[in-house]
């Protein structure tokens, strides 16, 4: 064999077998293209619209990955890397025990876990060689995301798109396209730019292009600086690297990539499209206020971000709960806070504009280091995998394009939230697991054959609980869209954890004056949000009503 074709012998041995690779493929695979396009047309739920479908596809191929990883058999070895992530969702499933909302700590483990799945799923793959699969799988959905923004871009409309944040397609939000787009582009890159054939590489490159058109267009800051900051850090890396590059590709292959992505922003400029910008020089404007922290979104994130580690210094080991930021935040504000709305006592959005102030504000920090280890250790990772040898070729320009992700991904994560949600996350951790190679395994475990059986059924049982949980949080959309009394009553049986659904039943029960029923639902939205002031209003309304 060549250099090209060598088996990486640095890699685990603890792959899995065939039926094992097609089951996480498939997974994964599906999970991710699920959740780039899974929207309803719920429009009272402008957030959950979106997050909720997403959600349900991540759990479901998490539900199949989980029980694939684990009925493997033989021995199970652990990195740093996973041991990291280990620690950080045993102490973020310490810390939603003693959540204000266990519903909204629920939501957010749940992810949580169901992207580690991802994660280690993605990293068997690799280990048994088998991952361009399935990061050609979440590149393709990263690609129907981007695709979808840029047809609502030049005038396309839709059921699945939000009219809010344009264009954001079927991810609803304009930044969580440009997240989406800025982490995939070096993975793009790499399949293209390693493609087995000359119709790939122009198929990569036509997804590069539109990569590029939709960054553009996204007018997404966080985005922007995080592409400015690895190509500052990538370009002398892969320059000083360029023979391995030029090993890893055909000729001119290069030229075709660049080119790409040059016309992507230039088409993006040129092309008239629908987009309702309020300023007369948008593009310009957003580059002027990329690191402009003295006003505006920047002035306000850097007050919420102060506000919020107020929550650490309150709650310095487990935090307020996964999920629990939006409720708890009100408590450490002062009247003309940017992120409240001081008419409902609520934040504007669910979750900080930060990945990494709402990993110590809701975890604690203790969650917050075993995070940042497993990050510091994936990018360690991918930069050993780029430089070592022992690795072919286009084994080592994926590192270089897994790593590249995970650091744009971190710096998004600073500034917007970005792992928090669904898609993302799948992105996020399933292109580290598949790209990036592992180090060394610093502890083994046995897993006997009736352990195993007992870890399948303990997994699929938790798993089909948030499939279930995720499909009843859609049936109580679909209900309460109807807007009938019964129908809202009902909705909000199928769903105790959605704050609109168990507000709106409550004041419908306390406007027929049914107050014994109604305090039953306000109460279980003021548990959502304890400081809402509409919650509030109706337990007032029905205060010492004996109906």
């Amino acid at each position: 064999m060549d250099a090209d074709t060598t088996p990486a012998t640095a890699e685990l041995p603890d792959a899995p077998g065939r039926w094992g690779v097609t089951a996480l493929t498939i997974a994964i695979g599906l999970a991710a293209i699920g959740a780039a396009v899974a929207a309803v047309s719920f429009r009272s739920f402008d957030l959950d619209r979106f997050f909720v479908p997403k959600e349900l596809a991540l759990h479901a191929g998490a539900l199949v990955a989980a029980v694939a990883l684990a009925a493997r058999r033989g021995e199970r070895r652990y990195t740093v890397a996973d041991l990291a992530l280990l620690a950080w969702l045993a102490l973020s499933a310490v810390s939603a025990l003693f959540a204000t909302s266990g519903w909204h700590a629920r939501r957010a483990l749940a992810i949580s876990l169901s992207a580690a799945v991802v994660y280690w799923g993605a990293a068997a793959l690799r280990r048994a060689e088998r991952s361009r699969g399935v990061t050609l799988l979440i590149a393709i959905a990263a690609s129907a995301a981007v695709a979808s923004a840029l047809a609502q871009a030049y005038g396309y409309d839709s059921e699945l798109f939000s009219a809010n944040r344009a264009p954001g397609g079927t991810l609803g939000n304009r930044n969580f396209i440009a997240h989406v787009a800025a982490m995939a582009l070096p993975v793009l890159v790499f399949l293209a730019a390693t493609a087995r054939s000359g119709a790939g590489s122009l198929i990569g490159a036509a997804a590069i292009l539109a990569a590029s058109a939709a960054l553009v267009l996204s007018r997404t800051r966080a985005a922007w600086l995080a592409l400015a900051i690895w190509l500052v850090i990538a370009l002398p890396v892969a320059w000083r690297g360029r023979a391995v590059i030029r090993t890893a590709m055909p000729r001119r292959r290069g030229l075709l990539l660049a080119g790409a992505l040059g016309l992507g922003a230039l088409m993006a400029l040129l092309i008239p499209n629908t987009l309702d910008w309020k300023s007369d020089s948008p593009y310009l404007d957003s580059v002027r206020g990329v690191v402009n922290y003295r006003e505006g979104s920047g002035a306000g994130r850097l007050k919420q971000y102060t506000n919020s580690l107020k929550m650490t210094r309150a709650h310095p080991v487990f935090g307020v709960g996964p999920g629990n930021w939006a409720a708890e935040y009100p408590v450490y504000v002062l009247r003309g806070d940017p992120s409240l709305m001081e008419s409902t006592g609520m934040t504007a959005n669910p979750w900080p504009s930060s990945d990494w102030v709402a990993a110590v504000a809701e975890r604690g920090i203790p969650a917050a280091l075993a995070m940042a280890t497993l990050l510091l250790v994936l990018i360690a990772n991918a930069w050993k995998g780029w430089r070592d040898s022992v690795y072919p070729s286009v084994d080592r320009f994926g590192a270089l394009a897994g790593g590249s992700a995970v650091l744009i991904g971190v710096v998004q994560g600073g500034f917007d939230a970005f792992t928090l949600l669904a898609f993302p996350s799948i992105l996020f951790w399933g292109v580290a697991g598949a790209l990036i190679p592992a180090s060394r395994p610093v502890h083994n475990r046995t897993v006997s054959a009736r352990a195993r059986v007992y870890l399948v059924g303990l997994t699929a049982v938790v798993w089909l609980m948030f499939v279930a949980r995720s499909a009843a949080k859609i049936e109580a959309m679909r209900l309460y869209s109807k807007g009938t009394f019964d129908s809202v009553r009902e909705a909000a049986s199928y769903d105790p954890g959605s704050y609109r659904i168990q507000l709106r039943a409550a004041q419908l029960l306390a406007d027929r004056g049914l107050c014994r029923l109604s305090y039953h639902n306000a109460m279980a939205a003021a548990g959502l949000f304890p400081r809402a002031a509409a919650a509030q209003a109706v337990l007032a309304k029905c205060a010492g009503s004996t109906r």
